[in-house]
C-alpha cells in the first residue's frame, strides 16, 4: 500500500474556503499517486489562525477551535469518503466543555469512521502558547483491513514507552503528525526518535512535518522534511526536501515486514520485561 506524507506548508488565509483548497490540492496529489493513506501534519490549522492575525496567536486559535471545528472535520471526513482514503488530519485545538482544550488528532476512514488521539505528552515551549490546556490519557488501537494503526503527536514520539506499549498491541504502523518549532536542530531530535521507534519496535513510521512561519508574541517557524521510515536496511523509505512543500509517497510491504520480523528480528522476543518493570515502581516518576 502507499502512505503520502504531507510536507504542509502555512499560508495565510482569508476564509475557511482557502484552507480547504490548500487540504483539497495536497489530498489529490496524494490521491494521484496511488497513495491508500494521507497524513498531514501537526497544528495544519494554524493557517486558519492567520484569519485573526490582530489577535494574539492563542486567542486565534481558541477562536478556530470554537467556530470552524466542525467544518474541519467535515472537510476530511468527506474526502476520505470521495477518494476512498484513511486520512490523518494533522491536528488541531480541540475544545471540550466547558474550558479543556487538547491537541487532537483524527482518522478519517473511507467508510465514514472518525478516530482521534489525544496528545499525550505537551511540548511547553508551544502547546500553551496555541491554547492546550489538558493532555490525553489514553493510547488508541486502529484496526483497518490492512492493519492496526495508531497516532501519537511530535513529542509524544521521544517517549518510547508509548510506541513500545502500541507495538505490544499488534500496531504496525504509527503516524505522527509534527510540527518542530525555532530551529532545525529540534526538528531532527523528532527525526531520530521516530526512527528510533521504528527500528526498535520493528514498525513503519510516517512523519508528516508543519514547515514555514505564522506572527505570533514571536514568530512562530517550523522546519522539517517529512518522510516515512522503516526498520529494514534502507531505514527511509521516503522523505522529502527541506522546509519545501510537497507529498511524500512511499510503498509500504506490510507482509514482508512480518516475514522479515518473524525470521530475524531479536528486538522484540530479546525484552526484559522483569527489568522493565522498575519503571512502574512507586508509580515511578524522575527527580533532578
Amino acid at each position: 500500500m502507499k502512505i503520502a506524507s504531507i510536507q504542509f506548508k502555512l499560508r495565510k488565509v482569508n476564509s475557511f474556503e482557502d484552507f480547504a483548497s490548500h487540504v483539497k490540492n495536497f489530498v489529490k496529489q496524494a490521491k494521484t499517486e496511488g497513495s491508500l493513506f494521507a497524513a498531514f501534519p501537526e497544528y495544519i490549522t494554524l493557517e486558519l489562525a492567520t484569519m485573526f492575525s490582530s489577535k494574539p496567536i492563542r486567542e486565534a486559535m481558541v477562536k478556530v477551535a470554537e467556530e470552524y471545528h466542525n467544518q474541519y472535520k467535515n472537510l476530511f471526513l468527506e474526502l476520505a469518503r470521495e477518494n476512498n482514503m484513511y486520512i490523518v488530519a494533522g491536528s488541531t485545538l480541540e475544545k471540550v466543555p466547558p474550558d479543556r482544550y487538547y491537541n487532537t488528532s483524527f482518522l478519517f476512514t473511507p467508510e465514514g469512521e472518525i478516530f482521534k488521539h489525544r496528545k499525550i505528552h505537551l511540548y511547553p515551549d508551544t502547546d500553551p502558547m496555541l491554547g492546550v490546556n489538558a493532555s490525553g490519557e489514553n493510547l488508541n488501537v486502529f484496526q483497518t483491513p490492512y492493519g492496526k494503526l495508531s497516532v501519537l503527536i511530535c513529542y509524544d514520539s521521544i517517549f518510547p514507552e508509548l510506541s513500545r506499549i502500541l507495538r505490544l498491541m499488534g500496531v504496525e504502523v504509527i503516524f505522527v503528525p509534527s510540527a518542530a518549532p525555532f530551529a532545525e536542530s529540534l526538528y531532527w531530535d523528532l527525526r531520530i526518535c521516530c526512527s528510533a521507534r521504528a527500528i526498535e519496535n520493528q514498525i513503519v513510521v510516517v512523519h508528516p512535518c508543519l514547515i514555514g512561519k505564522v506572527k505570533a508574541e514571536k514568530t512562530l517557524e517550523f522546519f522539517g522534511k517529512s518522510s516515512i521510515l522503516y526498520p529494514g536496511r534502507s531505514k527511509v523509505l521516503a522523505e522529502g526536501k527541506m522546509n519545501e512543500e510537497m507529498v511524500v509517497v512511499g510503498e509500504v510491504d506490510l507482509t514482508r515486514l512480518r516475514r522479515s520480523r518473524g525470521k530475524s528480528a531479536r528486538v522484540l522476543k530479546d525484552m526484559r520485561p522483569d527489568i522493565y518493570r522498575r519503571l512502574c515502581e512507586r508509580n515511578w516518576y524522575f527527580e533532578e
